[in-house]
């Protein structure tokens, strides 16, 4: 129906009739969205290359000439949906197709009718919120039109100021955020001019100023409007007006923004802090941008000046206040302690909250300001020393956790925290209160690098801090000492001995608190405990490995009854089972681990691979695809030294779960398989099933479009089996290399996969020669009438720089070699017409081979302690400004630079592309097989020099045409591969050298390449 001419623009009459039930106008609303973000798009092919369905341009010109009058009239429930459609309109029509719109609106924005205006102001935020995304050279027009209109907005916001009601805030509102998004990523200077612009400032300063309405409920647009007016001073400010941290193209207009505004800016936001320390409601968002406007202003010594007179007034009435434990925290912690210590930590879906706000604010004034950290220091003690209330002290405390980092690196105060910790902080860990014992623990965390000259204390500390994370009643207690623990071994040594004795019970606790808690920050505490205990965790490895397993189970594998509860109690289901996916993926890391702790250990292994495999098991049998990785992880660990039977239990499985999802899973499948064909050749090539089943993965892969990458990683699949199993797999060689050589007839993106497919074809000639010659020679190239063979050679020698890495270079050597040192009766003309190329070919990979044996020596004589150093107490005093200096951020003014410089760049995808390459290029290079391990002594260099001089004596003719066409430049080049052939030579005795790998050149040919009976035939 939708396809019908005239059947979209029907239904926004139907939406506009106020005769028809609301019902059915709202179901055409949103009928109405859906058909234009589906089918306004112009015409385009989908996957199966069939003209995807697209609106008729007579349609769309009836839309385009009516959407803004309808959605300005429509009824605000209707306005939603009618802004979507718009937007896509605009996205695709504007200015080209579109160019009436900005008259459309205007007539509607200079109307006296609320209703219009309200619309014509969502038409006009549907348009800022596209060109928010547009490139540079798209804004031109945008610009262009906004210098219309701004004035004609802060006309419009001037008379509605003076309103007091909820329907004028709410189009203040509106006015507002169209400018935040207007100025949100990009700020065009000539948008409007400095009058106007200092307008608009005086305006948002006069909002924030506005304190007549003061009740509390921070969902009305009173507190919205001043919500969004402190995002714009915000913005402007960071991206725009601070110089010594925007770009060269913004430092003109941050040296006149600084000057012309802090002293009113800062002014007004001081009597909103002024406004919640009398106690009046001041809403959280607007609370925590004011903060975050004077952190920003920090920076700069002018801003600074103007601060710093009420900054220690703002320590002791605004933040110590807001850092406090409030009745919400209290009450939050009684119902919903779980949620409680997520928020505390910072831990999922948190936003900047009033406190953090004030504790960033804190902490980068002590940094970066010289004196403020001596001057807060007294006020801090005080409160501590005297008679203070619990809540006081805590306040402090939180304010300390703000300030640890820097108290670390203070050599004043480092040396006095062992002091200060017995004296205040070690006495609370046995506070009544729960949640100050709680922020003890955070504290502690935080000055876990603090050095304590007396050891019994620390030891008495280490085992409170145990016993709290193992026994306390309250669990944000036991969460926050368990990350405190972790912390106490991570940085002090002498911390292991307290811990080591009570490891088993600490682990199953912290496993109990995880399963109760579901806080993913206790399974990086498990992890550091096992990396820390590796020796003493191996007697407890079983149990520990059943406990995380059953948990991964808790977290995941739900009952139908349990998770239809859930689907209807929680609002939030889709974000809880995303955060409960990503705390059983860390469980999954800790078994992993514990496997990497066992792997040297035969027996322990064996005890835990029931346990992983069950578990790898539960993973395909509930399908469970967002753990596949995992399991696939779990697989290729285990299998990286032996096979068990059960191992091959799994094998049987993999097929399965590639026929569901071979997209998505055959690259991490991909290592597996790797171990599967490497580790035991002879278990599996006892059952023909299982490599029937790798064929069938790559004849699938291989016959998909657009999947060049898994391609690349079934060619290298192909290649292993060829190299690895001469004479043992002949039935599948035709198969293998026909596959390689059809995926090379048809277009191809990736030079990669191109390599690879002929590595395909080399691997099967070194498999067996004469068979695979003999089916080049005397088939053709599809469409054409050249011979494989001859065409197979000119793309080989045409592509030989295209060959990267150790591996398919040597493989490469030995292919050509192979070629040049065939007997006169099997060299065909094919083969004789590249004669002069095949020197220069062998040359040119010989010298990649060199830079790249040079990058591998280098690479493993690289340091490779990567710990960056710990900011020094100098380094610190660097940081902080006196009253006269400005901050100037080069890192990141050079990084907005760099995406400025972007931003017009059509070729940003191509890059990427090449950057995924060159990683891919590395990951197949991993996957090695016989000739690329130590043990092989099979050495290019000494093969190709004996192939060389046995030509040189049995068939001079032949070699003569090989090399007499070489310069002088290659000549040398070829000297220099000998020289480094004689020098191998010289190291290895020759019949090691004579057996490497099982390439042997001699004069006969056939038994030069021993590659097992070729009797199978390209079908």
């Amino acid at each position: 129906m939708h396809k019908i001419i005239g059947f979209v623009p029907t239904l926004l009459k139907i939406i506009l009739e106020e005769s028809i039930d609301v019902g059915v106008r709202q179901a055409a609303a949103l009928y109405f969205k859906n058909n234009i973000s589906e089918w306004w798009k112009p015409d385009e092919s989908d996957e199966s290359g069939e003209l995807r369905f697209c609106i008729h341009e007579q349609d769309k010109q009836a839309i385009r000439s009516s959407i803004v009058a309808a959605l300005v009239s429509a009824p605000i429930p209707f306005q939603t949906h009618l802004q979507v459609a718009l937007s896509k309109i605009i996205r695709h029509d504007f200015p080209t197709r579109f160019e009436e719109f900005p008259e459309q609106v205007k007539h509607f924005l200079e109307s006296n009718d609320r209703h219009h205006l309200r619309g014509a102001l969502r038409c006009l935020y549907a348009f800022v919120e596209v060109y928010t995304y547009k490139k540079n050279d798209e804004r031109a027009n945008t610009v262009s039109t906004m210098q219309v209109f701004f004035p004609i907005l802060y006309s419009t916001l001037s008379s509605l100021i003076v309103e007091e009601s909820e329907d004028s805030y709410v189009l203040q509102t509106l006015i507002i955020k169209i400018f935040f998004s207007f100025i949100n990523y990009h700020f065009p200077l000539d948008a409007m001019n400095k009058q106007l612009f200092t307008h608009w400032i005086d305006m948002f300063c006069t909002i924030l100023g506005d304190f007549k309405v003061t009740h509390s409920d921070t969902s009305s647009s009173t507190w919205k409007r001043q919500k969004w007016a402190l995002k714009i001073l915000n913005r402007v400010f960071t991206r725009y007006g601070s110089p010594g941290s925007v770009i060269k193209l913004y430092q003109p207009f941050a040296d006149w923004y600084l000057k012309a505004f802090s002293g009113q800016i800062i002014s007004v936001l001081l009597n909103i802090c002024e406004a919640y320390r009398q106690k009046s409601f001041v809403s959280k968002p607007v609370l925590s941008q004011t903060l975050d406007y004077f952190s920003s202003a920090l920076a700069n010594s002018f801003s600074w000046k103007l601060l710093r007179p009420h900054f220690s007034l703002l320590v002791r009435e605004v933040i110590f206040p807001l850092m406090s434990y409030t009745e919400e925290d209290a009450e939050l912690w009684q119902e919903d302690p779980v949620e409680y210590i997520r928020a505390e930590a910072g831990d999922w879906g948190s936003v900047s909250s009033p406190a953090s706000a004030a504790s960033t604010l804190l902490s980068e004034a002590c940094v970066k300001r010289r004196g403020v950290l001596n001057n807060i220091m007294p006020f801090c003690i005080h409160i501590l020393s005297s008679e203070s209330s619990p809540i006081e002290k805590d306040a402090v405390l939180h304010m300390y956790i703000a300030i640890a980092e820097i108290l670390l690196k203070k050599a004043a105060y480092k040396s006095q925290l062992e002091s200060f910790l017995v004296g205040h902080v070690l006495p609370t860990l046995h506070a009544p209160e729960g949640y100050r014992r709680a922020r003890a623990y955070r504290l502690l965390e935080k000055l876990s690098e603090a050095k304590f000259n007396d050891q019994n204390i620390f030891a008495q500390v280490v085992d409170e801090v145990r016993k709290a994370a193992c026994f306390d009643s309250e669990l944000p207690v036991r969460a926050f000492a368990a990350l405190c623990l972790s912390e106490l071994v991570r940085c002090q040594e002498t911390a292991h001995q307290f811990v080591a004795p009570h490891l088993r019970e600490l682990l199953i606790s912290l496993l109990e608190l995880l399963r109760q808690t579901e806080f993913d920050d206790l399974n990086s505490v498990i992890e550091i405990l096992i990396h820390t205990f590796e020796k003493e965790i191996v007697p407890i490895a079983s149990e520990v490995m059943q406990t995380l397993s059953d948990t991964f189970h808790q977290l995941v594998i739900k009952s139908e009854y349990e998770l239809n509860r859930e689907l209807i109690e929680l609002e939030d289901t889709e974000d809880l089972f995303e955060y409960r996916s990503i705390v059983a993926t860390s469980v999954l890391d800790n078994m992993e681990s514990i496997l990497q702790v066992g792997e040297d250990n035969e027996n322990l292994v064996a005890q835990l691979e029931p346990i992983v495999v069950h578990l790898i098991q539960s993973i395909f049998n509930h399908k469970l695809s967002v753990f596949f990785d995992e399991a696939l992880t779990f697989i290729f660990s285990l299998t990286t030294n032996k096979i068990s039977p059960l191992l091959w239990q799994l094998f049987d499985q993999l097929y399965p779960v590639f026929k569901k999802d071979a997209c998505e899973c055959f690259s991490e499948m991909m290592p597996c398989l790797h171990n599967y064909i490497t580790v035991d050749r002879e278990a599996f090539l006892a059952n023909t099933s299982r490599i029937e089943q790798i064929t069938a993965m790559c004849l699938e892969v291989f016959s998909m479009d657009d999947q060049e990458r898994l391609q690349m990683h079934a060619a290298k699949l192909l290649e292993v089996i060829l190299l690895d199993y001469r004479g043992q797999v002949n039935q599948y060689v035709p198969k293998y290399v026909e596959l390689a050589l059809t995926r090379l007839t048809r277009p191809l993106v990736s030079s990669e996969l191109r390599t690879l497919c002929m590595q395909v074809v080399i691997a099967g000639l070194l498999y067996s020669p004469m068979d695979m010659l003999h089916m080049m020679i005397e088939h053709p190239w599809p469409g054409t009438e050249v011979n494989i063979l001859s065409e197979f050679l000119k793309r080989w020698i045409e592509d030989a720089d295209c060959f990267l890495g150790l591996h398919d270079r040597r493989l490469c050597v030995l292919g050509l070699c192979l070629i040049i040192s065939l007997p006169v009766d099997k060299r065909t003309d094919a083969i004789v017409t590249f004669s002069e190329k095949y020197i220069p070919s062998l040359l040119l990979l010989f010298s990649g081979l060199k830079k790249a044996y040079a990058t591998k020596a280098s690479n493993q004589n690289e340091d490779d302690s990567d710990e960056e150093e710990s900011e020094t107490e100098e380094d610190l005093e660097g940081k902080a400004l006196g009253s006269d200096e400005d901050e100037v951020d080069e890192e990141s003014v050079r990084y907005l630079e760099m995406l400025e410089a972007t931003k017009d760049s059509e070729d940003d995808d191509d890059d990427d592309d090449e950057d995924e390459d060159d990683e891919e290029e590395e990951t197949l290079e991993a996957f090695d097989t016989q000739m690329d391990k130590s043990e092989c002594d099979m050495d290019e260099y000494v093969t190709f020099y004996r192939v060389m001089t046995e030509l040189e004596r049995s068939d001079y003719a032949w070699y003569s045409q090989l090399i007499n066409h070489l310069s002088e430049e290659q000549q040398n080049d070829l000297k220099g591969v000998v020289d480094t052939a004689l020098k191998c030579i010289q190291q290895k005795e020759s019949k090691i050298i004579e057996q490497a790998g099982g390439y042997t050149f001699s004069p006969t040919i056939p038994s030069s390449f021993d590659f097992g009976s070729p009797n199978g035939q390209l079908k």
